[in-house]
This record gives structure tokens, sequence and C-alpha cells, in this order.
């Protein structure tokens, strides 16, 4: 058996860790003749001496070298390397290697590695100095490192508090700030390597947001999206302030894509944002169409609609103008119509003027005028006020009668508002919240059918929650509830919500249950295909509460679900949503099939 011994020359580097060493010149000469003899070299073995901080076990781990593996000398030289990273993470600073020994058995071609190391003693946090800190405290500063005095002393954790700090300084306003390691010196004690690290900190100057440069806008005006961007005069600059912009701009649904602002300096040397636009199609087009089959044996089904379109950035000044039509059943429909202005006066208030009208068959004509503002506390929260005057039309039947009396109600509520989603049309993370609740009076007018008038105090409540949540890539859960409830002492059918359809309660017929006070959730799992394209499968659950009325108008209670499968597509057309929903003893047959199309233009 030949044997071989090579040794590693060492020196310190910047934290006294020893530097690379080579392999004897004749281990080379060695190997080459055998590696050119064509013949290899299996490791037998990897023995370390002078290990006590790691087992044999936990260092041959670290290594390349692999038992029962082929020998290289490539490899040896850069196992060396790894186990002296294993001792700096573990705060061993002063580790070396003194030799590698190899020993090959020309005969079986086995080697056997030895590694001679001395580990040195463990390097110890004793002192932190904190050098040109003026704006945050030494304190403040301390709090987010992860070194502390007493721990061990590893130097890519003080890489990383260093860029932690240089962030603490950025969501102050100083993004300039410089953070430099002045001194790292150690004291050798009894059992450690005391450690004293000395940084120096450059704050620099604070930066203010001066001006706001946009560019790729062509029909929105510039002024809009600075005001959208909600950045104050002279507002401090701060790490998080561009990420926040792009998401205030993104949630406008006016382009198709944002920039993440840049950062830039003035001629005053002040900051200025330059962001970046490319405008989408900025109205919507969203329609669904149904098909409710007959339940009579041989009968003919019909078809339910609902078209809504919305024009969201009239003359490029972020004004909008909707309009919605709903055919709920072939002789009952809804007509609405609403405007909003955005900033009034400048200032972060916006205004909607709305109609609505419900023709219910052969029953009455409800008929809505509203106006409403909200104050925008941020781009997340809003709260608001709202004023409606609420009129209703009984209509004739076919014999002279009415089946309600004519009334009038007005109203005043106040609303409250939050929106975290992560995007308005494929949300995966996020809530959205809102709650309205209205009180007035209604008055209801005497006839020759109603000889008998009446006023009452009328309550209105509107709760609306979703979140969504995606807990593995592509795939999203979609969780809703909601609540309607109304109440006052002369109650008619007009003043009733409905439930049931491809908003509500899926598997029943549009508007197929009425209620003064309705609960229902609908819960869904979508697995992504593309951001805007999914399959998905739904279970919706509704509660109608039991009521009643001196008119001799009954509901019972009444607790339904309905469920089934779905898929949206992104297409040139724009996206189409095609479900299949079954009710309480559906069969396919059956089904009710919802087929939406949402569109830009």
């Amino acid at each position: 058996m030949s044997r071989f011994r090579l040794r590693h020359s060492t020196q310190a580097n910047e934290y006294f860790t020893p530097a690379c060493c080579l392999l004897s010149g004749f281990l080379f000469l060695v190997l080459s003749s055998v590696v050119n003899g064509q013949i290899s070299l299996t490791v037998h073995s990897v023995e370390f001496e002078g290990n006590h901080a790691f087992s044999a076990h936990q260092l041959t781990a670290a290594l390349s070298t692999k038992i029962g593996g082929p020998f290289s000398e490539s490899i040896v030289v850069g196992d060396r390397e790894h186990i002296l990273d294993l001792y700096k993470n573990r705060a061993y600073l002063h580790a070396r290697i003194d030799s590698i020994q190899v020993h090959s058995d020309t005969i079986s071609h086995d080697v056997e590695v030895h590694i001679f190391l001395t580990e040195g003693k463990p390097s110890v946090v004793r002192r932190i100095e904190l050098d040109g800190c003026q704006n945050l405290t030494a304190a403040e500063l301390y709090q987010g490192m992860q070194l502390h005095e007493g721990d061990p002393f590893i130097p890519s954790l003080l890489e990383q508090d260093i860029q932690t700090l240089l962030q603490q300084y950025e969501r102050k306003g100083y993004p300039l700030s410089k953070i430099a390691v002045q001194n790292v010196s150690f004291v050798d004690s009894a059992d450690e390597m005391s450690v004293t690290v000395q940084l120096h900190i450059d704050e620099g100057k604070a930066l203010r947001i001066s001006e706001i440069h946009i560019e790729g806008n062509k029909t929105t005006k510039e002024y809009v999206i600075i005001r959208e961007a909600r950045v104050g005069e002279n507002e401090l600059f701060s790490s998080d302030l561009p990420e926040r912009i792009k998401r205030r701009l993104d949630h406008l649904q006016l382009f198709s894509s944002v920039s993440l602002p840049e950062l830039y300096l003035t001629e005053a040397e002040q900051a200025g944002l330059l962001v970046r636009v490319v405008e989408g199609n900025q109205n919507n087009f969203d329609g669904v169409l149904g098909y409710i089959p007959s339940t009579a044996s041989g009968g003919n089904g019909y078809l339910t609609g609902l078209i809504n379109i919305s024009l969201r950035n009239l003359f490029g000044t972020g004004r909008k103008l909707s309009a919605r039509w709903y055919q709920e059943t072939a002789s009952s429909q809804e007509t609405e119509l609403h405007y909003f202005e955005p900033w009034i006066a400048s200032y972060p208030v916006n205004a909607q003027l709305g109609f609505f009208q419900r023709k219910q068959d052969s029953t009455f004509v409800r008929m809505q005028y509203d106006i409403a503002t909200d104050l925008m506390i941020t781009e997340e929260f809003s709260v608001g006020i709202s004023f409606s005057q609420n009129s209703v039309y009984p209509t004739e039947r076919y014999d002279g009668s009415k089946a309600i009396a004519e009334s009038r109600t007005t109203s005043w509520g106040v609303s409250v508002r939050y929106d975290s989603r992560d995007n308005p049309t494929t949300p995966t993370n996020g809530i959205l919240y809102s709650t309205e609740y209205q009180t007035g009076a209604k008055q209801t007018l005497s006839s020759d059918a109603f000889p008998i008038g009446s006023r009452s105090t009328t309550r209105r409540v509107v709760f609306d929650l979703s979140y969504y949540l995606s807990p593995f890539l592509r795939q999203v859960i979609a969780t809703e509830l909601h609540l309607r409830d109304f109440s006052s002492g002369n109650i008619d059918v007009s003043d009733l919500f409905r439930l049931g359809g491809s908003t509500t309660l899926r598997g029943y017929q549009e508007g197929q249950f009425l209620g003064s006070r309705l609960l229902w959730t609908n819960l869904e799992y979508r697995y992504l295909v593309t951001p805007l394209s999914f399959f998905y499968a739904f279970l919706d659950f509704g509660y109608i509460a039991p009521f009643s009325n001196d008119s001799g108008l009954r509901i019972a209670e009444q607790n339904k679900f309905g469920y089934g499968i779905g898929v949206r597509m992104d297409s040139a057309l724009g996206l189409i949503d095609v479900s299949i929903a079954l009710g309480e003893g559906d069969t396919f047959s059956t089904a009710k099939i919802h087929i939406r199309l949402i569109n830009e233009f």
C-alpha cells in the first residue's frame, strides 16, 4: 500500500478563516498517472481528527466526496471550503484544516481520506457599536437586528442585519443611507473569542416627493393618475410607497399594466417618481344568459338574462356611468342607472347618483332614486352616507283589483367598505367587506282598494363579506357571506328581498324565494389555469326567515342548498363563464345552466 500526505498552508481571511490550500505536487502527479492509466479510485472511508463541535457524521454529510463514490482531487479541494463554511455558520471563525492525508491502495484501487483540523474557539458577540445614527435611536436599530450581545457571531447574520437596518431607514424616508463595517475585533479569552462589531451609519438626507412623472397614458388625464396615486404634497419617501402606489392604480382597472414607480433625484436634490402605465380597455360589458327548464312535463322553459354596461373612464377623467338590465322571469325585469363622480372639489370624496326600477309581473312597479357619498379614508377603507326616495305603484289586475297599496319611502343611511383584494377581477387573496344601514319612514297612501293609509318606520341592513385565500399554487378558496334584513310596521311584497339565481343561490330560479330576512353563503374551490381562467366547484346555502303580516302575506322558514361545477375562460371575446347548477331534488335534466360574458372594450 502506498501512502501520501497532503498539507495545506493557512492564513487568516477577513474573519480569520484559513485561505484555500493546494494539494501537494507529488499527489497530483500520482493521481494524474492513475487517471491517464484509465484507473478510477473509489473512496473507501473519510475520517476526521480534531473535531468536537461537529460529529464525523455531520461533517461527512457536508462533503461532496461520498463513501463508495469516485475519488476526485478537485472535489476534495472544494470539500475543504464546505467544512470551513460549516464551522463559520456555527461561529467557529478561526477553524482551520491543518492537513488532508490520502491513502491509496493500488491493488484494490480504494482511497482513505483523513482530514486533520483545528476548530479553535467559538466567537461570541460582546459589543455592538453604532456610530452616526441620529434620526433613529440605537435602541430602535438594535430591536430589528438578529445579532445581540451574547449571541454567536455569524458573519452572514451581520450582513442580513445591515440590510434590515437599511430597510428601516428607507421606511423612515432615508433611502440614501449607507452602513459600513468599520471594524470587527476579536479578543481571546478562556473559552471564546469575544467580538466587538463597529458599524458606521451615513444616514444621508431625508427625501420628500416633489414631483411625479407619468408615461404611457393616452386617454387618462395625467392629473387623474397623480390624484389616484394619493401622494401628499412633499410626502416623505418610504420603501413601501412605490408598491402602495402601484396597488392603488391597479385597483382603478383602467390600465393593463402599471410599473413599480421608480425613484429619481430632481435638480433640487429632492425625490421624484416615474410611473409607467399601459392603458387597457376602460369599458366593461357583463352579460349572463340563463335557461330555466319547465317544471311541468312537456312544458317549455324560458330564458333569463343580465346585461351590465360600465363606462369607467368618461373623457379620461375617472368618471363612471353604468347601466344594468335584468330579466328575471318572462314577466319581471329590472332597470338600473348609476353615475359616479370621483374626488369632489379635489377631496377624497366620491358621489354617486342612481335610478332603479323593477316591474314585478302584474303586481307593482317600484322606482327608486338615490344619492350617496363616501369618504376614502385610505385606498382600502371608506365610509359613506346615502339618501333614497322609493315609490311603489300597484298594477291593476285583469279584474281591476290591486295586490298592494301605493306607498312612498324616504330613507337615510350610513355605510362602511373595506377592500384588500389583490385583484378585483380574479382575486387570489384579500377581503371585500361592506355594510349598509338605512332607516326611514314609509307612507302608505289610501285608495279605493286600501282606504286606510298608514305611516311606519323602516330599517334596512345589508351585509356582504367575501374572503379569498390561496393555500397552494394555482388554487384559490373563495367564501362569501351575505345578509339582507328589512323591518317595518307595514311590510308588503315590494319590500321583500329575492333569493335565487346565478348571483346568489345557484341551482334555483332567479328570485325564486322571497323574504324580509335572508342569509346565504357561497363556497368555491378554484383551480387557476391562467391568471384569468379557472375551473371551479361550488356549494351554496340559503336561509329564508319566517314572516307574516296583517295583510295575509305568509312566508315559511326555509333552508336551501345548491351545488355544481363551472369554468371561466379568457378568450378573444372576453371572460366566458359557464356553470351547471343543481338545487335540492334536481337531476341533470332540470339543472340550471348559466352562461356569462365579461368583455372589456
